[in-house]
């Protein structure tokens, strides 16, 4: 069954990751505050297997990791997270629903579910690492993801994917499998040693060496992406107080502990992130899942980017082709 609706998933992820572009021109400058356009593809995917489902939930965040350049920091984990657990709550939904001929969900109260399951998931696997501070942003979380869940539904609902999908077959030689393959656990290795450290200048200066190897890599550095993360961070160590109080506003107490801890732990993720977006560079190819996947995306995002128009008009035209590589 895996093997029939392979290029039918890997088309579908592909999308997932055309839309999550199409997000990435839209401002953002809280991390985890994401609309989750990526999510139209995957509320047009319930008629596949639940196994096929899964699958293409996995590999959404795989492969969206991958572009982004956050493959092999902790990100990956969480967008894998609530990519898997939010998905089989929409299957499960929609399954019912179809078992009652529609009648107990619509597209935009399952998106909406999806979108909560996927905020609640986010903040829960943050805390693990950030503490609980990070429960305070729940709320907020939760309320924005209506928004988000709503606005997913209705795009789904204009957007029209296509049922046939072509067949790709890209070749890699083994040397070049070997060098992505050693590449990536480098990388790997790199960010589990960068967990492992606890001194403020030695993050100072590994910070700095990911940032050059990122820019060998050939990716730029965006200063906004890490000065949002920081504030994000820090925001929430502070609400639980650590050490000496350096500063009191009413009930709420900024202490040295505390901050010293967000520092760190800022630090930590932004180095790994740089580190990651090495990843970036990898040229995945063959006949696997992967590089069917970002075969058809760079035929979708070309067509998306050669366009006139708004960014809807864009996706319109980029689903209205088809692709074929050789």
């Amino acid at each position: 069954m895996l093997s029939q609706n392979k290029n039918r998933i890997a088309y579908l992820s592909a999308l997932t990751l055309l839309f999550s572009y199409a997000e990435m021109l839209l401002p953002r400058f809280v991390p985890f505050f994401r609309l989750g356009l990526g999510n139209i593809a995957v509320l047009l995917a319930f008629d596949l297997s639940l196994p096929s489902f899964l699958l293409l939930t996995i590999f959404k965040a795989i492969t969206a990791s991958l572009m982004a350049g956050t493959l092999f920091s902790p990100f990956f984990l969480i967008s894998l997270g609530q990519s898997i657990v939010s998905g089989f709550v929409m299957y499960l939904m929609a399954t019912l629903n179809s078992k009652t001929k529609n009648r107990l969900f619509s597209v935009y109260g399952i998106s909406t579910a999806g979108s909560a399951i996927s905020a609640l998931i986010q903040i829960v696997l943050s805390s693990l690492y950030l503490g609980e501070g990070t429960t305070a942003l729940l709320g907020p979380m939760l309320i924005f993801s209506i928004f988000s869940g709503i606005l997913t539904a209705i795009l789904s609902q204009i957007l029209h994917i296509p049922e046939k999908t072509p067949d790709l077959i890209r070749r890699q030689n083994q040397s070049s499998k070997n060098k992505t393959v050693i590449f990536a656990i480098l990388i790997l290795v790199a960010v589990a040693a960068v967990f492992m450290i606890n001194h403020l200048i030695i993050l100072c200066v590994a910070f700095a060496a990911a940032i050059i190897l990122q820019l060998i890599s050939g990716r730029k550095f965006l200063i906004l992406p890490h000065l949002s993360l920081w504030l994000f961070v820090v925001i929430s160590c502070l609400f639980v107080p650590n050490g000496r109080v350096l500063y009191k506003i009413g009930n709420f107490s900024i202490t040295q502990g505390a901050l010293m801890i967000g520092i760190i732990k800022a630090l930590k993720l932004s180095t790994a992130t740089c580190l990651s977006q090495c990843a970036a560079s990898l040229r995945i190819n063959g006949d696997n899942f992967i590089s069917l996947i970002l075969a058809y995306f760079s035929g979708l995002n070309n067509e998306m980017r050669n366009t006139e128009g708004n960014i809807l008009q864009k996706l319109k035209n980029a689903l209205s082709i088809n692709i074929i590589h050789e």
